[in-house]
């Protein structure tokens, strides 16, 4: 019942007084029916029926408000902003580099700003909600942190890991926050940029009003706009009409065939030329959209690009499609409505990250 902590005060209030208005109507419809003539009785009876009906889509309200514990991909409901205010926000973390400016991180421990001895490499995972761990209650079950704890218990001291992810985050602010890292002075030996097939969508028109135009379609009324199951059972509904978010990933692929591809190789070159600058490794892993993944992906030649892009450059790039394609029938996303990868995910890419990167 943690969750009652994280209710809005309004949402509180309102359920408290609903409850009690239910509790009274029901005191009221029983006596009377012992007090009115049997051609009346009818009516109180089509009344308990309606609060029958009303307080089991009571009990349904309350279950998604109190017990319901998931995320969506957009985030859009109000369970999965709960489920946001529950497990992440708690355990965020401020790191400031100056008095106007600051990102907040998701990690079991602050930034390093020393080594610890001459032999120890700091290693930084940069991206968006992937490696951030969008729907992953646990902050020791993302890849990042399983990598860590097993780098440590085969190499003591030899390696510390910082995840410095967030959620929606693009290569404009990966490359600002590596400038204010390098400017800092921090011990910054390996970034390890970890994509997103979606982070693409920065560098097109369409991105710059795409969230805005999404949220045209929050609801109005309160009963959709407060709640929590009928809310979810909003957007739900919702989803199946509304083009940007029907048909967001073939806007996405059709990205990689035109100028948004160009743009993004450029700004992986400016984040390539800033980390050789300062002596850090720029190291690239390329996560798979989980949800179509199979015999017909329709991103498979997009990994092809990544690749000959690290090829060119002589980057050294892990593609994580060969790791993740075998296991898609046990599942590897955090629900049906959410594309993220799950717990189950994270270990495989973790394992792979550790053979493929940290065996030299």
């Amino acid at each position: 019942m943690q969750s009652i902590l994280f209710l809005s005060d309004n949402y509180f209030w309102g359920m408290l007084a609903w409850l009690a208005a239910g509790a009274c109507s029901l005191v009221i419809l029983v006596r009377r029916r012992r007090r009115v003539s049997s051609r009346a009785r009818r009516w109180v009876h089509a009344g308990l029926s309606a609060w029958m009906v009303l307080s089991g889509l009571t009990g349904v309200e309350l279950y998604y408000a109190l017990l319901y514990d998931t995320t969506d991909s957009f985030s859009m409901t109000n369970v999965s902003k709960k489920w946001f205010a529950m497990h992440v926000k708690p355990g965020e973390r401020e790191l400031r580099f100056n008095t106007r400016s600051g990102i907040l991180y998701r990690e079991d421990h602050d930034l390093p700003a020393t080594r610890g001895d001459e032999d120890q490499r700091h290693v930084v995972f940069v991206g968006d909600s992937f490696t951030y761990g969008h729907g992953v209650k646990r902050t020791g079950d993302r890849f990042t942190n399983r990598l860590a704890m097993s780098l440590e218990a085969t190499r003591p001291g030899r390696y510390t890991i910082t995840n410095l992810s967030n959620a929606g985050r693009d290569l404009y602010w990966v490359h600002r926050l590596l400038e204010e890292l390098f400017a800092g002075k921090y011990p910054v030996d390996r970034v390890i940029y970890v994509v997103c097939l979606n982070d693409i969508e920065t560098f097109h028109p369409r991105h710059k009003t795409y969230y805005t135009d999404l949220a045209r379609h929050a609801p109005k009324f309160f009963l959709w706009r407060d709640t929590y199951f009928f809310n979810l059972m909003y957007f739900r509904l919702r989803q199946f009409a509304i083009p940007d978010i029907r048909d967001y990933y073939r806007f996405v692929r059709e990205y990689y065939d035109g100028q948004p591809w160009q743009d993004m190789q450029d700004r992986l070159d400016d984040v390539l030329a800033l980390c050789q600058r300062h002596e850090a490794r720029l190291e690239v892993i390329v996560f798979p959209f989980l949800h179509n993944l199979g015999p017909d992906y329709p991103f498979r030649d997009v990994h092809d690009q990544f690749a000959e892009w690290g090829k060119d450059r002589e980057v050294r790039l892990l593609d994580l499609i060969k790791t993740l394609q075998p296991h898609v029938s046990s599942g590897l996303t955090v629900n049906a409505y959410d594309a993220h990868p799950n717990e189950r995910a994270h270990a495989l890419v973790a394992e792979t990250i550790e053979r493929a990167l940290f065996a030299d």
